[in-house]
């Protein structure tokens, strides 16, 4: 099997990130010529509450734990934030992408980014189906048990919904998370 090209779903933790070498390594090796890196800004939701007469907006997919708290009153000059908001996390998202292109330049590699918006699990498989990529390489939490069910697995989700083989890499055991776009190191 040829891998030619190869997409890499990213969201700016540091667990994200270590496919970085393995990427590297891999595309080296196998002389990929095209490198994806894709991250995904999750869609809002604008909704009506009946009984409070306000709209708020939530992601579109994801745990309790990340929905916003923002709320935009349905006569509110405030609900046009809501299209500004998005745009703003796809800028940092595309920010964020270019730093890891230039590491990735840095190896000699010609990385492309690619900013989605939308559910995190379907914009990758439709990103990777539509440019037809011959591997997708992504971090897995490697969670089990009760925690894997409550929270879910982006990786499980994107490896039911296709037939594009799927290289998952999980950290080491040390490893500690940093929260996304703060400084840190894994442990």
């Amino acid at each position: 099997m040829s891998y030619k090209k190869v997409v890499v779903p990213l969201d700016g933790s540091k667990l994200a990130e270590i496919v970085i070498p393995h990427v590297e390594e891999i595309a080296s090796g196998c002389h990929i010529e095209e490198i994806e890196l894709v991250t995904v800004t999750e869609s809002l939701r604008v909704y009506t509450s009946q009984s409070e007469g306000v709209e708020q907006y939530k992601p579109h997919y994801g745990s309790a734990d990340r929905l916003s708290g923002r709320i935009y009153r349905a006569d509110s000059v405030s609900l046009l934030q809501v299209p500004l908001d998005v745009g703003k996390m796809a800028k940092s998202g595309r920010d964020y992408l270019l730093r890891i292109a230039k590491r990735l330049e840095s190896k000699g590699l010609n990385p492309r980014i690619n900013v989605l918006v939308g559910n995190v699990a379907e914009e990758i498989v439709h990103f990777a189906e539509e440019e037809k990529v011959d591997l997708i390489i992504m971090a897995s939490h490697g969670r089990s048990g009760i925690s894997h069910w409550a929270i879910g697995s982006v990786a499980e989700k994107v490896f039911r919904a296709t037939d594009i083989p799927l290289l998952l890499v999980k950290p080491k055991s040390n490893f500690k998370e940093t929260k996304p776009g703060r400084k840190g190191k894994p442990g």
